[in-house]
């Protein structure tokens, strides 16, 4: 008697353990695995500016359940081509991705002018979902502050050949030094994730689709 009792008692506790199993696989299984950084009540400061298209751009009412936020200006050789390059070619391979807004705010307000914005947006064939906003430095610093943005100008020498090609006139040329993170902000304008350099387009790819369907 006493040993069946006690089989039962083991046979009821091996059931209860089967359950907690699953449970726990559930629970694994229904919280996404995130390849950037995940972020917990970032305050996100809400902006609304213009874009290159004069369209209204409020960052808490974009109007998606998810939305790409970088920081960028036009006259940018280096990193801006490859965090543009990157988002476009992340969004190339996420279903409906014409309908994820993408907004890029200026780091150069002086030169990011509306003209020169809308030529950044034609020389790289970017679609009405990207979104280039700027204002004056009053507009754009909380928003720089925000998100750890720290653009910082300088004059660089750059070497120009003379008429004649006998000198080599030194000039100078101002240029922006700015940190160039790529957000993943949720339907009302939150930050929960982010991709840093070098940024990975297959890893970026994965979080967008899995903030979409979160």
């Amino acid at each position: 008697m006493i040993l069946l009792q006690y089989l039962n008692y083991v046979r009821a506790q091996s059931c209860y353990l089967i359950l907690f199993s699953l449970f726990v696989l559930v629970s694994c299984d229904s919280e996404p695995t995130y390849k950037g950084t995940v972020l917990n009540n970032h305050d996100s400061y809400r902006f609304a500016l213009e874009d290159h298209s004069n369209r209204l751009i409020d960052s808490g009412n974009h109007g998606s359940n998810v939305a790409i936020l970088s920081f960028l200006f036009t006259e940018c050789t280096d990193v801006c081509p490859i965090i543009t390059n990157t988002i476009r070619k992340s969004l190339s391979n996420v279903p409906d991705s014409d309908k994820i807004p993408v907004i890029i705010v200026s780091v150069d307000p002086e030169n990011d002018s509306l003209e020169n914005r809308n030529q950044f947006i034609k020389k790289w064939n970017l679609d009405t979902n990207w979104s280039f906003i700027s204002g004056s430095r009053k507009d754009l610093i909380p928003i720089w502050n925000s998100y750890f943005i720290n653009p910082q100008k300088y004059d660089v020498p750059i070497q120009k050949g003379g008429v004649e090609g006998i000198n080599n006139a030194l000039l100078e040329k101002e240029t922006v030094i700015h940190s160039s993170p790529v957000y993943i902000l949720n339907d009302i304008g939150v930050a929960k994730l982010v991709h840093t350099n070098p940024i990975d387009k297959e890893a970026l790819t994965q979080d967008i689709i899995r903030m979409k369907n979160n």
